[in-house]
């Protein structure tokens, strides 16, 4: 007789009980989450994982190997993080629906036209063209209808992988999307879904899979609490800054974005509640940094020297973009300076708001 393997229903691990210090240990033989899961479940209680079950390379080979409709998931509120280097090269002539989600997070001003056009225009730029766009807001539940509208227009018989960077959103959009099953283990780290979880639905199989990283993480310098703060779940409230001459904008204790103004500029900060932003002259802004911002959030518990760029200025609006933070739109004629800790990239984008 076959012996039958079960796996976490949360994060997809082989659950074992015979060793407590290995992973996916769970109590009982017919335990549905592993004792990682549970915890992080229950308690809050997050403990990363000793060793990630698919490393990034093998995921996409694997996600490259599969005949399937791919839902790749976007963080609307950090767009740029969400993107995967080269996705064409890794996985060709696969059918692709782009869902955006965390709508919720960006203004309600902001239409869904204006979202959309966003969203291809940073596809475009990346040579992706999928086959469609759904938006999703309310951790997923605003907008099931027109995901599972685009499965069925666009599955063909087959099953349905639904992939992204880790905290993108997989795990809460499936959660969504089948409510009445015990819930997928979802959290505000990185690696909290370690291999392929397969859900049987509605006639197919649809796949949650682990985050692919592309890049540094952020996230993975700071400690939990910030990681929770830095992952906003309400609304982000602009904070607006009418600014002349040389003004420096003071974030935590990871970047200063200098701005040498030619006449007045208008810097809307979209970050999440929590991080601390002091405005400064530039003159006085490096006195600042040294002595008052030690403890500010976001915060890293050892120093790091600072990197500096200076960018220009092609647009008459920009996106500065603290990856993994926020960004700060700025409109009007100036010249723009950055200084950043190393673990905190920053880029300038044409204004996606």
């Amino acid at each position: 007789m076959t012996e039958k393997v079960n796996f976490c229903q949360g994060c997809g691990i082989q659950l074992q009980t015979f060793d407590p210090a290995k992973e996916g240990y769970t109590p009982k033989e017919d335990g549905g989450l592993c004792r990682r899961c549970y915890r992080l479940t229950h308690y809050g209680d997050y403990q990363q994982p000793a060793n990630p079950l698919i490393k990034t390379e093998v995921l996409l080979k694997k996600l490259a190997s599969m005949d399937a409709l791919f839902l790749y998931v976007i963080d609307l509120f950090h767009l740029e993080e969400s993107m995967i280097d080269g996705l064409i090269r890794h996985l060709p002539l696969k059918d692709i629906i782009i869902v955006a989600t965390k709508r919720e997070l960006l203004p309600a001003t902001l239409s869904q036209h204006k979202i959309t056009a966003m969203i291809q225009q940073r596809c475009k730029s990346s040579n992706i063209f999928p086959k469609g766009i759904v938006v999703v807001s309310d951790f997923g539940k605003d907008g099931t209808t027109d995901v599972f509208k685009a499965i069925d227009i666009f599955r063909n018989n087959r099953d349905v992988v639904v992939f992204g960077v880790a905290n993108a959103g997989k795990s809460t959009l499936i959660n969504a999307l089948f409510p009445h099953r015990l819930p997928i283990t979802v959290s505000q780290f990185p690696g909290t879904t370690i291999d392929l979880i397969p859900i049987v639905e509605r006639g197919y199989t649809i796949y949650d899979t682990p985050g692919i990283e592309m890049r540094n993480h952020f996230l993975d310098h700071l400690m939990t609490d910030q990681v929770k703060l830095l992952q906003p779940k309400t609304p982000i409230k602009p904070i607006v800054y009418q600014l002349t001459q040389k003004q420096t904008l003071i974030i935590g204790q990871v970047a200063m974005i200098h701005l040498d103004i030619k006449d007045e500029v208008s810097a809307v900060l979209y970050l999440p509640p929590g991080v601390e932003v002091h405005r400064a002259k530039t003159e006085n802004a490096n006195v600042y940094w040294e002595k008052h911002t030690d403890g500010k959030v976001p915060y890293l518990n050892q120093k790091h020297p600072l990197t500096e760029h200076t960018w220009k200025k092609s647009d008459d609006k920009v996106d500065i973009v603290l990856m993994y933070i926020g960004f700060i739109s700025i409109l009007g004629d100036c010249t723009i300076k950055t200084q950043a800790i190393e673990p905190c990239e920053i880029f300038v984008r044409k204004a996606v708001i």
